[in-house]
C-alpha cells in the first residue's frame, strides 16, 4: 500500500530519479517550475526554484550537477550554486516545450518535445542528446502530442515510449529504431503516463487517471497491478538501497476535491521487485 513520502501538493509532479551517491529522490513538479528533492530518511523537502518548466533532467557524473530539459532548451544546473550552463535551445518546432527524457545505457539524453497549447497537437518529436558531442539529433519516430514513457531493457537494445493521447506504449529495437510496434494497449480508463524498467527488464507504467501503476512483462503481458490512491499517478521508479523501494509522483491539476494523495510524492516498499541504477548522462564537459 502507499503512503505519502511527500506532502507537497504539486500541480504536475514527475519524472522521479533515485541517486545512490546522495541517496536523494529527486522529482519536479512541472507546472510549478520546481525541482524537489526528498533525502532518505528524511522526512525535509528541499527546493529549488526555477525560471521555467523543467519537462525532465537527468542525473550526470557530477553530484551537484544536473541535466535540465527546461520548457526552452537544455541547460546543466549547478544545485550548489542554482547556476545554469546553457547547452542547446529547445529542438522542437515553435509553440513545443521539452517534456519527458530518459537516458540511454549509453548515457545519451533522449527526450520528447510536445505540443505547449490547448488542445494538444501531435507535433511533438523525440531527440537524442548526445553525450559526447553534446549535439542533438531528431530520431525517426512519429510525431506525438504527449511524449512519454521513455526508457530502456536493461542491455539498452529496446526503447519504450508512448503518446499519452493514444493509449498505447511503443518500443523498438535501440539504438537502430528499427521494428517499431505496440509493446502493450491500456485497458481501462487511465492513459499511459511515465514508465521504468527494473532489473528483470519488467516496464511499470503509471497510468494518469486511471489510480493504478501496472507492471507488464518484456512481452508486454501483465504481471501485476498496484493500485494507487493519487487520481492522476505521473511516474514509478525504483529507488533505496537495495532498489526496493517504489515512489510514484502525481499531480492535483485539474481536481475539484483533493486528497492528500494528489500531488504527493508517493512510497511504497515494493519487496519482491528490484530496479536499477538510472543512467547518468556521460558527458565530460562540466
Amino acid at each position: 500500500m502507499f503512503s505519502v513520502a511527500a506532502d507537497v501538493r504539486n500541480l504536475l509532479g514527475e519524472c522521479p530519479l533515485w541517486c545512490e551517491r546522495t541517496r536523494r529522490i529527486y522529482w519536479t513538479d512541472i507546472e510549478g517550475s520546481e525541482l524537489l528533492a526528498l533525502e532518505e530518511g528524511n522526512d525535509i523537502v528541499m527546493r529549488w526554484s526555477l525560471p521555467e518548466r523543467l519537462g525532465s533532467f537527468a542525473l550526470t557524473e557530477n553530484a551537484d550537477v544536473l541535466l535540465m530539459g527546461m520548457a526552452s532548451g537544455l541547460r546543466f544546473y549547478d544545485l550548489s550554486t542554482c547556476s545554469f550552463t546553457s547547452i542547446v535551445v529547445s529542438p522542437g518546432r515553435v509553440g513545443t516545450r521539452i517534456g519527458d527524457g530518459r537516458c540511454d545505457r549509453s548515457g545519451n539524453f533522449v527526450f520528447g518535445t510536445m505540443d505547449d497549447g490547448y488542445p494538444v497537437k501531435a507535433i511533438g518529436k523525440f531527440h537524442r542528446l548526445n553525450a559526447a558531442t553534446l549535439t542533438i539529433e531528431t530520431l525517426p519516430l512519429p510525431e506525438v502530442a504527449i511524449p512519454n514513457s521513455i526508457c530502456f531493457s536493461p542491455d539498452g537494445s529496446t526503447m519504450y515510449y508512448c503518446d499519452s493521447m493514444q493509449g498505447r506504449i511503443f518500443c523498438c529495437d535501440y539504438p537502430s529504431l528499427k521494428n517499431q510496434r505496440t509493446f502493450v494497449e491500456i485497458e481501462g480508463k487511465g492513459a499511459p503516463d511515465g514508465s521504468c524498467v527494473d532489473a528483470r527488464g519488467y516496464l511499470w507504467n503509471a497510468e494518469w487517471g486511471g489510480n493504478r501503476i501496472v507492471r507488464y512483462n518484456p512481452d508486454g503481458i501483465t504481471d501485476c497491478i498496484i493500485p494507487s490512491p493519487g487520481i492522476q499517478s505521473t511516474c514509478p521508479t525504483l529507488a533505496g538501497e537495495e532498489f526496493t523501494m517504489l515512489y510514484c509522483t502525481t499531480a492535483s491539476v485539474g481536481i475539484s476535491a483533493l486528497s492528500k494523495y494528489d500531488g504527493a510524492l508517493l512510497r511504497a516498499e515494493s519487496k519482491v521487485f528490484a530496479g536499477l541504477p538510472e543512467n547518468r548522462f556521460a558527458t565530460a564537459v562540466i
